[in-house]
């Protein structure tokens, strides 16, 4: 069986900090969650699964013309993260045997090429989880061999995705980015006058 790569593409925030929904905000020719759906999209990733929250219909209308999967997080005012990344690992195919990026959805200055590079390092490295690293410091999307998905829909709280992630210490593969801003928020308004005026 080929392996083919996915994503979940987590978007189900409540945007309070940013007091309206900032995935949908302005973002060059496209939107927060636009550029960042189209970075994946041109780095060749065959499955994209969006989970929405927040803004439901807000983000489902942008993403509308994309070549994507739109699944929906009832409890998203719950503020769990694991809860969208579940939901989002069922939607993917039982044989899903390729990587899986884990993704935020207000990530918008990822490039393709270091989508593309971390791929091509997890073919390397098949059962590692690729990390990207900026500033020796880790950000996201991580990128998950398949095997570890199981995994990752058991965890039950307290554990979070941090404890997961520190579990496997050993199981980390590093990328260091090119391009990509792996470590910025966008949370507040501040965040993106900021991050769109230095990189956008």
């Amino acid at each position: 069986m080929r392996s083919e790569s996915a994503c979940i593409l987590l978007a189900a925030g409540q945007s309070s900090r940013m007091k309206q929904a900032k995935l949908v905000m302005p973002w060059g020719n496209s939107t927060v969650i636009g550029k960042i759906t189209r970075s994946f999209l041109k780095a060749g990733v065959k499955r994209i699964v969006v989970v929405t929250g927040g803004y439901r219909a807000e983000v489902e209308h942008e993403l509308a013309s994309y070549p994507v999967e739109l699944v929906y997080n009832p409890d998203y005012g719950n503020g769990e993260m694991i809860d969208s990344l579940k939901i989002g690992i069922d939607a993917l195919p039982e044989n899903q045997v390729g990587p899986v990026f884990i993704a935020l959805g207000d990530q918008p200055l990822i490039s393709a090429d270091d989508l593309k590079q971390m791929l091509h390092l997890s073919q390397s490295f098949p059962e590692k989880i690729v990390i990207p690293s900026q500033n020796m410091h880790r950000g996201h999307p991580w990128l998950v061999a398949s095997q570890y998905l199981d995994e990752l829909k058991n965890i039950m709280p307290p554990e979070t995705l941090r404890s997961f992630i520190q579990r496997h210490e050993h199981d980390l593969e590093y990328y260091l980015v090119k391009d990509s801003d792996v470590l910025s928020d966008l949370d507040t308004p501040e965040d993106y006058q900021r991050l769109r005026s230095s990189k956008g």
